[in-house]
C-alpha cells in the first residue's frame, strides 16, 4: 500500500499530460461547435456588425481612426488585426474572427488551468466548469456572432491577470494590466486587486507584497495615461478621461447609461449567469464562514463585482459588463460543486451544469427557461441540503487533484 501512496498524491507526469490533452481537445470541440452555431462566415460579414463593433472594425482598417470616444483609444485588438492583415493578406473579417476564437479559447484554457492547478479541483469539475464558461453566452457565443469587438482579448487578459494575482506574480500581473488597458481601459480596475489580496493575508500595509502592488498600481496608471497622450496625438483628437460618446461629460455619460434598459437591468443581470448566481452566493457565504475576509476568492469576487457595478454606470450593455465576472463566478461555483464526491453526486453536478449550458445557449424559449432556472436552483438546494462533510471549503492548493483519488467514508456513502 505504501508503494501506491505517491501515485495517489501526485499522478504520473504522463497521466497528467494525457488528461490535459483530452481536456484541451474537449474545450476545442466545444468552442468550434459554438463557432459553427453562431459565427457569420459570409463574405463581408462586417456589414452586419452592430454597436461598438462598427467602430472597432473601422479602427482595424485605419490605425488611429477618429471614431467616437471611448472606442478610439481601445487600440490593441484593432491594431493586431490591422498588422496581421498587412502581413498575411487575409481579409479583416477572417482575422477578426480568428482573433476572437483564439482569445476566447485561450481564456477558457487558462481558466481550466486556474481551477485545476491553482485551486486544485478535481479534473472532472475543472473540465466541466471550463466547458460551461466556453458556453456562457456573453463570454463566447455572443462574441462569435459579432466578432469585431475588443471583449475576447479583454477577457483573456482579465483571467491571466487574476491568476497572476492569486499566484503572487507581480511582474506578470502588472504586464497583463498594462497591456489590457491598451485594449480596454476597464482593465485598470484590476490594478488594486494585487495589493488587496496580499493585504487580506498579511494585514499590514508595510508588507513587501502590498508595497509592490501599490507601486504596480502607480506604474500601471502612469503607463495608461502616457498611452492616452500618445494615442490622442496619433488620432489628432481630444478625448477626455471618463467621458462618453461624442466626448460628453462624465455626468452626461452616466445619465445616458442609466437611461438605457429601463426595467430590464435586473433581468439582464440575472440571465448573465442564471441560477449559478445562487451557487455563487452560497459559495461566498461558505468562504466567509470558513476563512472570513482572508479568503482570496471572496475578496476578489467582491472587488470585481463592485467594479462591474461601477462600470455599469457608464455603459449601457449590462450583460457585457457583468460577464467580466465570469472567471470568479464560475470559479466559486466550481469550488462548491467540487465538494460533491461520489458517482451519484457527480452525475447531479453534471446535470446542473448541463442545465446552465442549455439556458446560456438559449436552447429553451424565454418563458420555459424560467422553469429550468427554478429546476436548477432547486436541484442545487437539494444537493446542498445534504452536504459532504469537509474541513475546508477550498481544497488544498498545489498539485492537480486526481479523480482517481480514493473517496473518504463520507464521500463513498454519498
Amino acid at each position: 500500500m505504501s508503494n501506491r501512496l505517491p501515485d495517489l498524491i501526485s499522478p504520473p507526469r504522463k497521466t497528467v499530460l494525457a488528461q490535459r490533452a483530452w481536456v484541451y481537445l474537449g474545450l476545442v470541440t466545444v468552442t468550434l461547435l459554438n463557432v459553427i452555431s453562431y459565427a457569420n462566415v459570409e463574405r463581408d460579414a462586417h456589414r452586419k456588425a452592430w454597436g461598438d463593433a462598427v467602430n472597432y472594425f473601422r479602427m482595424s482598417e485605419q490605425t488611429g481612426a477618429p471614431v467616437d470616444n471611448p472606442f478610439a483609444l481601445r487600440m490593441l485588438s484593432p491594431w493586431l488585426v490591422h498588422r496581421a492583415h498587412l502581413l498575411t493578406g487575409f481579409s479583416l473579417d477572417t482575422l477578426w474572427l480568428g482573433l476572437t476564437i483564439a482569445a476566447t479559447l485561450a481564456a477558457v484554457i487558462v481558466f481550466f488551468e486556474f481551477l485545476w492547478r491553482h485551486l486544485n479541483l478535481r479534473l472532472f469539475t475543472a473540465a466541466l466548469v471550463a466547458a460551461a464558461l466556453a458556453c456562457t453566452f456573453w463570454y463566447a457565443p455572443y462574441a462569435f456572432s459579432n466578432p469585431y469587438l475588443v471583449d475576447p482579448l479583454n477577457n483573456l487578459l482579465y483571467v491571466c491577470a487574476i491568476w497572476a494575482a492569486f499566484r503572487r506574480r507581480l511582474v506578470l500581473f502588472t504586464v497583463f494590466v498594462i497591456v489590457g488597458s491598451l485594449n480596454k481601459e476597464t482593465t485598470l480596475l484590476l490594478a488594486p486587486l494585487y495589493p488587496l489580496l496580499v493585504w487580506t493575508q498579511e494585514r499590514t500595509l508595510r508588507h513587501r507584497g502590498v508595497l509592490g502592488g501599490i507601486a504596480a498600481l502607480v506604474v500601471s496608471g502612469a503607463a495608461y495615461f502616457g498611452y492616452r497622450l500618445w494615442a490622442q496625438h496619433l488620432i489628432g483628437g481630444d478625448y477626455g478621461f471618463g467621458t462618453g460618446q461624442a466626448n460628453a461629460s462624465l455626468l452626461d455619460n452616466i445619465r445616458f447609461a442609466l437611461s438605457a434598459n429601463k426595467g430590464t437591468d435586473q433581468l439582464e443581470l440575472f440571465t448573465t449567469f442564471h441560477f449559478l448566481w445562487l451557487i455563487f452566493a452560497y459559495g461566498l457565504y461558505r468562504l466567509y464562514r470558513a476563512h472570513g475576509l482572508r479568503s482570496e476568492l471572496l475578496v476578489a469576487s467582491l472587488w470585481l463585482f463592485a467594479c462591474c457595478v461601477a462600470g455599469r454606470l457608464v455603459a449601457t450593455d449590462t450583460a457585457r459588463v457583468i460577464v467580466m465576472m465570469a472567471p470568479l463566478v464560475l470559479a466559486v461555483t466550481a469550488v462548491v460543486l467540487d465538494r460533491q464526491r461520489g458517482e451519484h453526486r457527480r452525475a447531479w453536478v453534471g446535470l446542473l451544469l448541463f442545465l446552465y449550458v442549455a439556458l446560456s445557449l438559449r436552447w429553451i424559449p424565454a418563458p420555459a427557461s424560467l422553469v429550468l432556472d427554478v429546476a436548477g436552483a432547486a436541484g442545487f438546494v437539494v444537493l446542498a441540503t445534504f452536504p459532504v462533510r469537509s474541513r475546508s471549503v477550498i481544497p488544498t492548493f498545489g498539485r492537480p487533484a486526481s479523480d482517481d483519488q480514493p473517496a473518504s467514508e463520507d464521500e463513498s456513502a454519498a
